[in-house]
């Protein structure tokens, strides 16, 4: 006869739903976890319950890597940056995650490196052949312009480009000829309308669309110093011309209606004489 029951002796129902109740210490936890995501947001709350609170992921920069490359980063954890072989690192390579007064943890410092390619690529410059293939920071561009073209710096006090920390080049020459000639109204010339740069010694012919008479040097040459002969010439209207023209129109309409009228007069018979004409 049983007179009460004992939960510790050993009743499987009893010891399942002990099992399964969770602790205070756990819902409280699970509280903090969720409070934390309202005020911090889930970028930050990587740890999971026990560990509640590290810094999201830092990324890394283009053409670099991080180490340790993945992972959880909690408070005091330290990421290093580092960047593809051609390229170099401009800013820390060293972030720590660390706490802030209220509690939230980021990364310092908090600025962003990128990697920078160690070379400069080989310029195209038009007319040119670059002789260097491989241009490090701070070396001087070495070309030399195709045969009647000469080399022109944008900053004229400064004759020389040189290759910067970026991979950028300052001061980039050009290799320059005679501009395309002006061509006039009624004119054309000999020389494609693709063409803009000509070197010494380029000649252009000019010519005059039929009914106009050129005024002026039909040739040009492209002189050393890069400046035209001649100036363009012009082609004026040939004088008298447009009214000549217009009058031999006009004989010929009145010639062609003259004739038409004496053909048809020359094709009436005229019956023979003493011919009656009934009526």
């Amino acid at each position: 006869m049983y007179h009460g029951m004992n939960p510790s002796s050993g009743d499987p129902f009893l010891e399942k739903q002990q099992q399964q109740s969770p602790s205070p210490r756990r819902l409280f936890a699970v509280v903090l976890w969720l409070q934390l995501i309202l005020c911090f947001g889930p970028a930050q709350i990587t740890g999971g319950f026990d560990d509640l609170h590290a810094c999201a992921d830092p990324g890394v920069p283009e053409h670099g890597y991080k180490t340790p490359s993945a992972g959880v980063f909690f408070e005091s954890a330290v990421v290093r940056l580092h960047c593809q072989e051609g390229y170099r690192l401009k800013g820390s390579s060293k972030k720590i995650c660390v706490r802030h007064f209220n509690g939230s943890l980021s990364w310092k410092p908090s600025d962003k490196p990128v990697c920078l390619q160690e070379d400069c690529l080989v310029p195209h410059v038009e007319d040119a052949e670059v002789h260097n293939k491989t241009y490090r920071t701070g070396d001087k561009l070495i070309i030399s312009c195709h045969e009647g073209f000469q080399i022109r710096y944008p900053d004229l006090d400064n004759m020389v480009s040189i290759c910067q920390d970026d991979g950028m080049w300052d001061n980039l020459p050009i290799c320059q000829g005679c501009l395309r000639p002006l061509v006039l109204p009624h004119s054309y010339i000999n020389i494609s309308e693709f063409e803009s740069s000509f070197p010494v010694g380029t000649v252009v012919y000019y010519q005059c669309f039929p009914g106009y008479k050129l005024k002026g040097t039909k040739f040009l040459e492209c002189m050393y110093n890069l400046i035209w002969s001649h100036s363009s010439p012009r082609c004026l209207d040939v004088e008298g011309k447009t009214a000549y023209l217009v009058l031999e129109c006009f004989l010929f309409l009145i010639s062609s209606l003259v004739s038409k009228i004496l053909k048809g007069l020359c094709s009436v018979r005229v019956p023979p004489k003493g011919t009656d004409f009934l009526i």
